[in-house]
């Protein structure tokens, strides 16, 4: 009876919140997405450190990367060797970002894949440059039993093909 009253206080709480909820004025609304691709040349691939679990997985930095710019040049996407090979000065990066958790009694991994769109966009208040801003974005955590790491693979390349559709529907 007890947890009945509290279920029902709690409910009440939150019915009166979400009534109570007004549209916010003061944030103004930051475009991500497809549209902040729009006009950029091509991109630098980046793939951060990996970790060792991932390493001993068969996974290097230098294959996703390679795999990834193959990737894009297949479906016309320019790919940057470096900063200053790139012509934009947004210096548009993809950010591929592998973190991997051991579970318990060896039963597999959960891994966050993140592929990010990252540029330097210029501020309208200050007009100086916000360096690293991501704009663009795919995240997940993936369950793997164990043995089954290689699907990490096919979830990266999955993002990356939503990443060239959306790349593509605005060139």
């Amino acid at each position: 009876m007890t947890a009945l009253r509290t279920l029902g206080a709690l409910t009440g709480i939150i019915v009166l919140l979400a009534g109570s909820a007004t549209d916010s004025n003061g944030q103004q609304f930051v475009s991500t997405g497809r549209d902040t691709l729009r006009g950029l040349p091509g991109v630098e691939v980046l793939v951060e450190d990996l970790q060792p679990e991932i390493e001993q997985a068969g996974f290097t930095g230098a294959s996703i990367q390679a795999e990834v710019q193959n990737q894009l040049r297949a479906r016309g996407i320019t790919v940057f060797a470096s900063q200053s090979a790139n012509v934009s000065p947004a210096k548009p990066y993809l950010y591929i970002h592998l973190n991997a958790l051991e579970l318990p009694a060896g039963q597999g991994h959960v891994v966050n894949v993140q592929l990010h769109l990252r540029q330097t966009l210029r501020s309208t208040v200050t007009e100086s440059n916000i360096v690293n801003a991501m704009t663009w974005d795919m995240e997940n955590l993936i369950s793997l039993p164990a043995g089954r790491f290689q699907e990490v693979r096919t979830e990266l390349r999955d993002y990356v093909d939503r990443f060239i559709q959306d790349w593509l529907a605005v060139h």
